[in-house]
């Protein structure tokens, strides 16, 4: 965890792609969630992953909110990766 602050799009940006993850983990059955958030850089790298069955809805929505900062989003069945430029 970081204990800066970061602009309110980076922080509201960052917290959507975590919720949504571990709500869609829920959904899935899981019983284990990890959550990572570090800066690296000049970006906001978070990752969620869990222990739920494979995702049949990606949040490949997510990936419009976090575009729309010049950032990406990686996910896999049971992982969400983001990298949210913060400067």
């Amino acid at each position: 965890m970081t204990p800066e602050r970061f602009s309110p799009p980076v922080e509201t940006a960052a917290y959507r792609a975590v919720a949504e993850a571990i709500d869609d983990a829920a959904r899935r059955g899981a019983t284990f969630v990890s959550v990572d958030v570090e800066r690296e850089g000049e970006r906001l790298l978070v990752a969620v992953e869990d222990d739920g069955s494979d995702r049949s809805s990606p949040l490949i929505h997510l990936a419009d909110r976090i575009g729309a900062l010049g950032g990406s989003l990686e996910l896999s069945q049971t992982t969400l990766r983001a990298a949210i430029p913060c400067e």
